[in-house]
C-alpha cells in the first residue's frame, strides 16, 4: 500500500475508540446504579406493605371484636417475623368523647438506630 492509498483508508483513532468507551462505561454504570437503587427500594417498599398490613389486621379484629372488651391504655404484643424481619405491634385506646375509643395500632421494625414505623388510627363505637 502506497501513502496515497492508506490516507484514504477511513479508521477510527484511538482517541476515538477510547471515548466511545468511556460514553458506553458512564452508560452502563448509571443504569447500574438505578438498578441497585430500585431494587433497594422495592426491599423497603415491600416491608412497608407488610407492617401496613399487620396493623390493617389489629385494627380488623378489634373491630370485630366486642366494644367493653377493648380495653384503654397500651398494649404491646409479641413480635411477629415475615421474611426475616421482626415487626413490633403496639396498641393504644384513648376514651375519646362520651361513646367512642380512638384506637392506634403502630407497627415498628429495623435496627434500633433506623426504626421505621406504621400508624393506623381509627375510631370504634358500640
Amino acid at each position: 500500500m502506497t501513502v496515497k492509498q492508506r490516507k484514504s483508508v477511513a479508521a477510527f483513532t484511538l482517541v476515538e475508540v477510547m471515548a466511545a468507551i468511556l460514553i458506553v462505561t458512564i452508560v452502563i454504570a448509571g443504569g447500574s446504579f438505578l438498578f441497585v437503587m430500585g431494587k433497594g427500594q422495592i426491599s423497603i417498599q415491600k416491608r412497608y406493605r407488610a407492617a401496613t398490613q399487620l396493623a390493617a389486621q389489629k385494627v380488623e379484629e378489634l373491630k370485630a371484636a366486642d366494644y367493653s372488651a377493648i380495653l384503654e391504655g397500651t398494649t404491646q404484643y409479641p413480635a411477629v417475623t415475615l421474611d426475616g424481619v421482626s415487626y413490633n405491634r403496639n396498641l393504644e385506646t384513648v376514651k375519646f368523647g362520651s361513646s367512642y375509643k380512638k384506637v392506634t395500632v403502630t407497627v415498628s421494625w429495623g435496627p434500633t438506630g433506623n426504626q421505621r414505623n406504621v400508624n393506623l388510627v381509627t375510631y370504634i363505637a358500640p
